[in-house]
């Protein structure tokens, strides 16, 4: 069996103990700066689509839907060919 000195070993245990808290404080931080580039992209991609005149993604859901809602009716009026 292998012996290790009590100071040797609470020397460890402390740095173990400190690598573990700054381990906890860069999950943290990774997690907060994920949170920022989520909200910067989403940011990003509303001015993309405003400067190209784009409709954003939920006003494009929103035509989509009119849209099938439009084809549903003409097919029910028997313009079946057009659609």
């Amino acid at each position: 069996m292998i012996t290790v000195e009590m100071d040797i070993f609470a020397k460890m245990k402390a740095e173990m103990s400190e690598l573990h808290k700054e381990n906890d404080a860069l999950r943290k931080r990774n997690s907060e700066l994920e949170q920022r580039l989520n909200e910067l992209h989403g940011e990003y991609m509303l001015l993309r689509y405003q400067l190209k005149g784009m409709p954003n993604p939920s006003e494009y859901l929103k035509l989509r839907q009119e849209m099938q809602t439009l084809k549903k009716e003409l097919r029910d009026r028997g313009w079946r060919d057009l659609v």
